[in-house]
């Protein structure tokens, strides 16, 4: 007859139950943590993109605003009038802008 094998249980203390959740918690907070960074770099990154792109606009909105101001210069406009053959009258001239 054959032999009747008993397996033992084998019961989870305390040590191993607080083992197993530390492991737990340890490679949730690696994972985050690694997540985190990763996430705080790219957002640097596309901070640092749309500074050079509001520096790039300043930019072009400076030279605009000189461009506007060349343009309403009241002499250039007496320049322009005068090659179209017209009479200047200076109390008929308004310049619109700031």
């Amino acid at each position: 007859m054959a032999k009747i094998v008993t397996k033992k249980r084998r019961k989870l203390s305390f040590n191993g139950i607080a083992f197993v959740m530390f492991s737990v918690a340890l490679i949730s907070w690696l994972f985050t943590s690694l997540l985190v960074n990763t996430v705080n770099t790219s957002l640097t990154m596309k901070i640092q993109t749309m500074n050079e792109e509001l520096a790039q606009l300043q930019a072009a909105n400076q030279t605009l605003t000189y461009e506007i101001q060349s343009l309403e210069n009241k002499d250039r406009i007496f320049e322009v009038a005068q090659a179209a053959d017209l009479d200047q009258l200076t109390d008929n001239i308004i310049s619109v802008g700031d």
